[in-house]
C-alpha cells in the first residue's frame, strides 16, 4: 500500500511539474509576443534561400506584367526592406509576405486581409491567441511544402505497386526463416531487388517525402488556430472544411512526418536499414500519391490561409511601431500626393513629399551624396508597400496604385557576356515596352546612359524620358522620376518633368546635406568645391574655376541651359 501510495504521489508531481512548466513557457511566449508588438526592429538581411517558395509555385504565365521583375527587386533592395519589416512566426508567413511584395498582387484583391489586421490592431486577446498558435507551430512551418501541392509533380507508374509486394514478401521471408533456414537466401535477394527500387526511385521520393514531413504540422497548426480565434479569423468556415478535407492524409503524414535524421544517429541508422527492408519512403509515397494529387490544391488553400493569417498580423504590428506608417487613402485621381516618405533601411530618415501623376514627370538634379538615389529608392518602396500591404512609410498617401519599374544599379552581366552599356540599353528597352502596357507604372531612372557622349546621352535620354509617356489612345497612366547630372535635360523635357533638387552647403569641413527635396532645378555646383575643401593645390582650384566660366560663357552663347551638374 506504501509503495502504490509513494507511485501515485511520484505521478501526481510529474504531472503537476508538466502542467507548471507548460504554463511557464505560455507565460513566456505572452510576454514575448506584447513585448515584440510595435516594436521596431533592426536593419536586416535577408539570410532565408526558401522565402520565394510559395511564389515559385504559385505564379502563373500570365504573372509577369504584374509581379516585380529582377532588376527593380535588387534596385529597391527589397529582400533587406522584406528581413526589416518582417515579423511573421512562421516560414508560411515569410513567404506569403514574399509573394505578396514580388508577385504585384493589389492588397484590396483580399479584402479579408484588411478586415483581419484591423482586428487584429483592435483586439489584443485575438491578437495574441493567434501569435501564441503561430509562435508554437514553429519558424520552420511550412519550408519545403509546396512542392506537393503541385498534382503534376506527383508521379506514380504503374510498377509502384510492387512496393506493397515486396515489402509483404520480405515480411514474410523472415518470419519463414525460423522454420526454414534456406529463406535466408531469398531474403538477401530481395534485398537486393528492394535496394535497385530505392534506387530507381531516388530522383521523386527523397524530394518528396521531406515536403510530405510539413503536412501533419500545418493541418495541427490550421485546427489550432481555428480553435484559438477561429470566428475572428475571416474564412474559417471554408478553411474548416478544407481542413476535414484533409483527413486522409492525416494518417500518412502522421507516418512520414517523423525525420529520423532529427531523432538522432542511432534512430536514423535503425531507419535506414528498416527502410532497405520494406521500402518503406517508397510505400509512402505510393499510398498518398492519389491523395496528394487530389488534395493538392486544398493543401495549398489552407496554407495560404495560415500563411496570410501571420502576414496579417505581421502588418497590424507594423502599423503599431512608433514611427510614420500610414494606410494609403485609394482613389482614381490622376495624381498621387505622399508626404513625409521615409526609406524604412535609413536609421534616422529624413521624410520627403512626393507627387506623382499620370502622364508627367519629375527631373531631380543635385549633387552627388545628396540623397537623389536614396529618393528614387523611398518613392519606390512606398508605392511597392502600399500596393502589396496596404501600408506605407509615409504620414499621407492619396491616390492610385502603381506597379514600380526602375533601373538603377547597373554593372556587368559576366554570366550573360554582357557589358555595363548593354545591361542598361537591354534595361531601356525593357521599360519602353512596359510603358506600351495599360497598367499604371511610376518608371524610376538612375543617371541614364551614363557614361556616354554628352550629346548622344542627352539626345537618347529625352527621346526615351518622352516615350515613356507618350499618350496611348485612352491617355498615359504611366509617371516617371529621374535622377541626373545633365542639368540640360531639366529645359528639354519642361512642361512634361517637373524640376526638383537636392541641396548642398560647403564648409570647412567639406561637403553637408540635409536631404530634403526642394522645388526647381539645382543652381550649385560642387564638385571644384569639394575638391577646395578636400585639400587640392590652389592652382588646380583656379584652372577648374576658369575653365568653368568659359564653358559657362560658351553654352550661354548656344543658348543651352546653364544649371547644376
Amino acid at each position: 500500500m506504501t509503495i502504490i501510495a509513494v507511485l501515485v504521489l511520484v505521478a501526481l508531481l510529474g504531472c503537476a511539474a508538466v502542467v507548471a512548466q507548460a504554463a511557464r513557457s505560455r507565460r513566456k511566449r505572452l510576454s514575448r509576443l506584447r513585448t515584440g508588438w510595435g516594436a521596431i526592429t533592426p536593419i536586416a538581411v535577408l539570410d532565408d534561400d526558401r522565402v520565394s517558395e510559395a511564389w515559385l509555385e504559385m505564379k502563373g504565365p500570365d504573372d509577369a506584367d504584374t509581379q516585380i521583375d529582377d532588376r527593380t527587386w535588387v534596385d529597391l533592395d527589397l529582400d533587406s526592406v522584406l528581413a526589416t519589416l518582417d515579423r511573421t512566426h512562421t516560414a508560411l508567413g515569410r513567404q506569403m509576405f514574399y509573394w505578396r511584395l514580388r508577385s504585384g498582387v493589389a492588397w484590396a484583391a483580399s479584402p479579408d486581409m484588411e478586415v483581419l489586421t484591423e482586428r487584429f490592431t483592435a483586439d489584443q486577446s485575438c491578437r495574441e491567441a493567434v501569435g501564441a498558435q503561430l509562435d508554437g507551430a514553429g519558424r520552420t512551418l511550412g519550408n519545403g511544402l509546396w512542392v506537393i501541392t503541385r498534382p503534376s509533380l506527383i508521379r506514380v507508374r504503374w510498377w509502384y505497386w510492387i512496393f506493397p509486394v515486396l515489402a509483404l514478401l520480405m515480411l514474410t521471408g523472415l518470419i519463414g526463416i525460423a522454420f526454414e533456414p534456406r529463406i535466408f537466401l531469398v531474403c538477401v535477394a530481395l534485398l537486393v531487388i528492394n535496394a535497385g527500387v530505392r534506387v530507381a526511385t531516388a530522383w521523386q521520393v527523397p524530394q518528396l517525402l521531406a515536403p510530405m514531413r510539413q503536412m501533419g504540422p500545418l493541418i495541427s497548426a490550421a485546427e489550432r488556430l481555428l480553435a484559438a480565434a477561429g470566428p475572428a479569423i475571416e474564412g474559417s468556415d471554408s478553411i474548416a472544411a478544407d481542413i476535414e478535407r484533409l483527413r486522409p492524409l492525416r494518417k500518412i503524414a502522421g507516418w512520414v512526418s517523423r525525420d529520423p535524421v532529427a531523432s538522432g544517429d542511432l534512430v536514423a541508422s535503425l531507419w535506414e536499414y528498416l527502410n532497405l527492408l520494406f521500402i518503406l519512403d517508397a510505400n509512402a509515397l505510393l499510398f498518398s500519391a492519389k491523395h496528394l494529387k487530389e488534395l493538392g490544391p486544398v493543401l495549398a488553400r489552407v496554407a495560404a490561409w495560415v500563411g496570410n493569417t501571420d502576414v496579417a498580423l505581421s502588418v497590424a504590428s507594423l502599423r503599431a511601431e512608433p514611427r510614420a506608417w500610414t494606410t494609403p487613402n485609394w482613389s482614381a485621381s490622376a495624381c498621387t500626393h505622399a508626404t513625409a516618405i521615409c526609406h524604412p533601411l535609413v536609421d534616422a530618415p529624413v521624410g520627403n513629399d512626393a507627387t506623382i501623376c499620370a502622364g508627367r514627370g519629375t527631373i531631380i538634379t543635385g549633387a552627388n551624396m545628396s540623397g537623389k538615389s536614396t529618393y528614387l529608392r523611398t518613392v519606390g518602396i512606398a508605392a511597392t508597400l502600399a500596393r502589396a500591404i496596404n501600408t506605407c512609410p509615409a504620414a499621407s498617401w492619396d491616390g492610385r496604385p502603381f506597379r514600380v519599374r526602375s533601373l538603377i544599379g547597373r554593372t556587368d552581366d559576366l554570366s550573360a557576356g554582357k557589358s555595363y552599356y548593354q545591361v542598361e540599353a537591354d534595361g531601356v528597352v525593357e521599360l519602353l515596352d512596359d510603358a506600351e502596357g495599360a497598367l499604371p507604372t511610376v518608371f524610376l531612372l538612375d543617371e541614364l546612359l551614363r557614361g556616354t557622349n554628352t550629346i548622344e546621352r542627352l539626345a537618347a535620354g529625352e527621346a526615351v524620358l518622352r516615350a515613356l509617356l507618350t499618350p496611348h489612345v485612352t491617355g498615359n497612366p504611366h509617371a516617371a522620376i529621374v535622377a541626373t547630372h545633365d542639368g540640360e535635360l531639366v529645359s528639354m523635357l519642361e512642361g512634361l518633368y517637373t524640376p526638383v533638387h537636392f541641396r548642398e552647403t560647403t564648409g570647412p569641413e567639406g561637403l553637408s546635406f540635409d536631404f530634403m527635396c526642394r522645388s526647381g532645378p539645382a543652381s550649385t555646383r560642387t564638385a571644384i568645391a569639394l575638391l577646395e575643401s578636400t585639400g587640392a593645390p590652389k592652382h588646380v582650384i583656379q584652372a577648374a574655376r576658369a575653365r568653368a566660366e568659359e564653358l559657362d560663357k560658351a553654352s550661354s552663347g548656344a543658348g543651352t541651359w546653364n544649371g547644376a551638374v
